[in-house]
């Protein structure tokens, strides 16, 4: 019986056989020919085998690719024994002889077969493979309405809790394989369009490792979201685009399987074309947020986008605000990038002072004068190999000199506005500081601060003079009332302690052109009423205020809530009440209040503590050096 050995380029050979007796085969590209020829070069009815007296002739169709012998097109090819013609880019090699068949026979099952190539076993699984791909694509999109976050955390006490947490530790093994893969796929489609559609690349086998290995690296990915330790707008974002990634992967891998086994490709080939660029595009995204969540946003180191560079004043240099120029940049570098605006890792945010006071979802961050209940402190002194070591084993570590400096920020009450003159440098720690810069930006501020003592004495000069007349009015009237608190300084206090009897509430009109420099107000046992109060609120500068023993009630009280820099204030032997007291609730920077032989009950006095504890310590802001250790407001009512 006469065989012809079929070779489609990068396919496996494929034995047909027919009657000797019939007259006329077809063969073509279409299912419904006797010869089908699943190869895109043949046309759907390609060519047809005569039979003759002396043998086979084989006649082309008007075919688009044609049939050859050696290289060259011939309308008509006379078949012998073992030729070998190309109908389109196919190889057919023609046999009479049972003994040729049956060696080409044990050739085509030879081992050099490319194993890759669809064959009618693949056919056969097909109808399992699209179902496998559907079943696949529909539990990665459920996927996230499924589980509660935080169940697979550390302290998951279900057995499928612990699984869940274990497996989710094996994403980052997993994410890597699909990438990988799906590169090689692009390569080779590439190394096509390179060289014009010659080179006919097998890309089925990649796809389909890529889209089992997309399938583990989501799920396991999802595991270690369900752990709660990430959060944010970047982990969702992510989480989002490696679910699309790895379903339009599937699609991809399903397209292109089709179209290896189905001669008819229809839309297959299109869809596989557009599933690949898509692909490329959900990848490349889903890497971009990935790599973020790991390493920060590349981009922001680009060369071409211009950072701008915030111009400071010789005062910011010379004392540099410590939260904001010392310690926020040691955090933006080492920690911000896994506690941040889009990613909360635990829950905690450091990318402001506030974000840090609020603390993450069990442990407090920052509390201010408090190294051991500071978990940003305690954490860095864990081994490196401890889960909760922060950074983490991998990531950039502080150095033992930015360890020190915001071990000294939070001990010294961890203030967003403290400048660094205000607090304790040792040697030890100005060595510390000293390391975080360079030796021109120690230059700098050796300059900038030589400068900026040259402003100050200036400005301290220029304001002295102003207040020249002032001082010479109200010491006229009530000599030694009104000094400056240091020669360092433009700052006034005014005592009337001398004048109990003949200061009254017209009298406060006389120090108002010192307002903007009067910082500390003693008015004990003097004559001033709650209209005086009034005036005294316009005194924005005023950190002391000294009211024992006059006249002043709930009205007066309620105008010195306007004092914004207020530290002190004495109200013993006053007729304030608990009532009045409320107008001083929740004030910011309110550390000391005395409440001696007034109408203020112990439950209000508590009341206020309480509520000065609770802003300030929202805020951060720091008391004198006379208060507690803990720099907490005191209210002190007396027995």
């Amino acid at each position: 019986m006469p065989k012809i050995n079929v070779s489609v380029p990068g396919s496996s050979p494929d034995i047909h056989e027919f009657e000797s007796d019939k007259q006329t085969i077809t063969v073509g590209r279409a299912t419904s020919n006797d010869i089908a020829i699943s190869c895109e070069s043949v046309s759907t009815t390609h060519c047809h085998i005569v039979k003759t007296d002396d043998g086979y002739t084989v006649h082309d169709d008007d075919s688009t690719n044609g049939i050859k012998l050696d290289g060259k097109k011939q309308s008509t090819i006379k078949l012998t024994d073992g030729i070998e013609i190309h109908i389109g880019d196919t190889s057919v090699v023609f046999n009479t002889n049972e003994a040729t068949a049956a060696a080409e026979d044990t050739s085509a099952s030879s081992p050099e077969i490319d194993s890759d190539a669809p064959s009618k076993n693949s056919k056969k699984c097909l109808t399992a493979v699209i179902l496998l791909g559907l079943i696949a694509i529909a539990g990665i999109a459920i996927m996230p309405w499924l589980g509660e976050i935080g169940m697979a955390s550390e302290k998951a006490t279900t057995t499928e809790g612990k699984w869940l947490g274990f497996l989710g530790e094996f994403h980052p093994v997993f994410l890597h394989l699909p990438i990988g893969a799906f590169s090689l796929v692009l390569l080779m489609e590439m190394c096509r369009i390179f060289t014009f559609g010659k080179y006919k690349p097998q890309t089925t086998l990649a796809l389909a490792f890529a889209s089992g290995t997309a399938v583990f690296a989501a799920v396991f990915g999802y595991f270690l979201y369900l752990s709660g330790e990430f959060n944010g707008d970047l982990i969702e974002e992510h989480k989002r685009d490696g679910i699309i990634f790895t379903i339009i992967l599937i699609v991809t891998y399903l397209a292109k399987y089709a179209a290896d086994v189905m001669p008819r490709k229809g839309l297959l080939k299109p869809i596989y074309g557009i599933g690949v660029i898509a692909t490329t595009g959900a990848m490349i995204s889903a890497g971009h947020h990935g790599g973020e969540i790991t390493h920060g946003d590349p981009l922001k180191k680009a060369p071409w986008i211009e950072k701008e560079e915030e111009v400071l004043s010789n005062k910011d240099i010379a004392d540099p605000i410590v939260y904001t120029q010392i310690v926020h940049p040691i955090l933006e570098q080492k920690c911000i990038s896994c506690h941040g605006e889009k990613k909360q890792k635990s829950g905690l945010r450091m990318d402001s002072h506030a974000a840090l006071l609020e603390g993450g979802d069990e442990e407090e961050a920052l509390v201010p004068g408090n190294l051991e209940d500071s978990m940003m402190i305690a954490y860095l002194h864990l081994p490196l190999e401890d889960d909760l070591r922060m950074p983490p084993e991998g990531k950039t570590q502080l150095t033992p000199e930015e360890v020190q400096i915001l071990e000294w920020w939070v001990k010294s009450g961890a203030s967003e506005t403290v400048r660094k003159s205000e607090l304790e440098v040792t040697p030890v720690i100005a060595k510390a500081l000293n390391t975080l810069k360079t030796p021109e930006e120690i230059a700098q501020e050796e300059a900038a601060l030589k400068k900026f003592e040259l402003e100050r004495l200036a400005t301290t000069k220029r304001v002295r003079a102003e207040l020249k007349e002032v001082l010479n009015e109200v010491n006229t009237k009530f000599p030694g009332s009104l000094k400056y608190v240091s020669q360092a300084n433009t700052d006034l206090v005014f005592s009337a302690v001398s004048y109990r009897s003949q200061f009254q509430d017209t009298d406060i009109d006389i120090l108002s052109g010192g307002i903007g420099s009067l910082t500390e107000l003693n008015l004990g046992a003097t004559q001033v009423t709650d209209a005086g109060m009034k005036k005294l609120s316009t005194f924005s500068e005023i950190e002391v205020l000294k009211l024992s023993e006059t006249t002043i009630t709930d009205k007066g009280l309620a105008e010195l809530a306007n004092l914004k820099k207020l530290r002190v204030l004495n109200l013993y032997g006053t007729q304030v009440t608990d009532q009045g007291i409320k107008a001083l609730l929740g004030h910011p920077t309110l550390k000391k209040v005395f409440l001696w032989q007034t109408k203020i009950t112990p439950d209000g006095a508590e009341e206020l503590e309480k509520s000065l504890h609770e802003s300030q310590k929202s805020d951060g802001s720091e008391g004198d050096e006379n208060e507690t250790p803990e720099s907490e407001a005191q209210v002190i009512i007396g027995t």
